[in-house]
């Protein structure tokens, strides 16, 4: 999956290159705003990840405490 995923970032800054080579600004520009999208929506899901990561490891912790207590 992260082949595919940095191919396609590859591919797609190719397009921005060629976009300007070509005169095509708006073009280029619209890709530039599609890869910034992109590149956010990837950050918010690994830091839904890590925070679901770091919820789940609180609570075995907790939970690990809690049996030692009694």
């Amino acid at each position: 999956m992260k082949k595919i995923a940095w191919t396609a970032i590859l591919l797609l800054l190719t397009a921005i290159i060629i976009c300007f080579w070509m005169d095509q600004f708006m073009f280029a520009y619209g890709l530039i705003f599609f890869l910034i999208t992109i590149l956010t929506a990837i950050g918010h899901v690994y830091s839904i990840d890590s925070q679901i990561y770091l919820d789940k490891k609180s609570r075995e912790t907790e939970h690990a405490k809690n049996d030692l207590t009694r």
